[in-house]
């Protein structure tokens, strides 16, 4: 498994967005439901503006977030199953603007432009190599190793390079991290305090600055250590506040 390295395709990818009419833009609010169980996606969305959380509601009360996806991304690929009762629910993160086009109007415009259906090919194997690493890691990877290759990850999909040349990401709580990585939000709060100490990011309420080589380099050696993160985690009673 790679030490929070993203693949480079060998050949270029289509560009979906070139072979899709435009279409007008709908606008949420923050926090409102874009889709849900009993409301399902009925095409494919592309982020124009701000963040949206696709998670999946588990039977205990908690989620697991299946990813944050900002500008020029997008989801709700799902409906081009057709009618799939998938427990699969987006949100706004942020103010967003959509655009958005039917299952239909996806296979038509497909058969008229058959690149599109190359770059949603294109699109959907890259997703689902990223979840196999993904899988890969809650298989071998301890808690830490977690938290940190989700870390690089945000910080290459969402991040933009600073002048001190952190890579800064938009502000994520610890709560959507821990349902991004399978833990508790203690839990996060303790290895993120542990990483920040250590220098390798800095974080506030308006964003996480990430020091994405230091912290390659820090993951590769957790990595090659057998004996692991040498710090006990906290109890999950723990009053820790959540913080970005």
């Amino acid at each position: 498994m790679q030490n929070g390295v993203r693949l480079t395709p060998s050949r270029e990818m289509e560009d979906a967005l070139m072979y899709l009419p435009r279409r007008g833009v709908t606008g949420y609010t923050k926090g409102q439901i874009i889709f849900e169980e009993h409301n399902p996606s009925k095409g494919l969305h592309l982020v124009v503006q701000g963040r949206v959380k696709v998670f999946i509601p588990l039977d205990n009360g908690a989620q697991t977030v299946v990813d944050i996806f900002t500008t020029d991304d997008f989801f709700g690929e799902h409906a081009l199953l057709g009618d799939s009762q998938l427990p699969e629910r987006a949100v706004a993160l942020d103010p967003v603007s959509l655009m958005s086009w039917t299952s239909q109007e996806i296979e038509e415009q497909v058969e008229r432009q058959p690149r599109l259906g190359v770059a949603l090919l294109q699109m959907l194997v890259k997703r689902v190599l990223d979840y196999e690493e993904r899988l890969q890691s809650f298989a071998v990877d301890k808690t830490p190793e977690r938290v940190v290759r989700s870390l690089l990850r945000f910080a290459d999909r969402l991040g933009t390079r600073s002048e001190d040349g952190a890579i800064t990401i938009p502000p994520l709580t610890h709560q959507i991290l821990s349902e991004f990585v399978g833990t508790s939000r203690e839990i996060v709060t303790f290895h993120m305090n542990h990483l920040r100490q250590k220098g390798y990011l800095r974080y506030s309420r308006k964003g996480i600055q990430i020091y994405v080589e230091a912290l390659r380099e820090h993951l590769q050696q957790r990595v090659g250590q057998e004996s692991g993160w040498k710090v006990n985690e906290p109890d999950q009673r723990s009053t820790a506040i959540d913080q970005p």
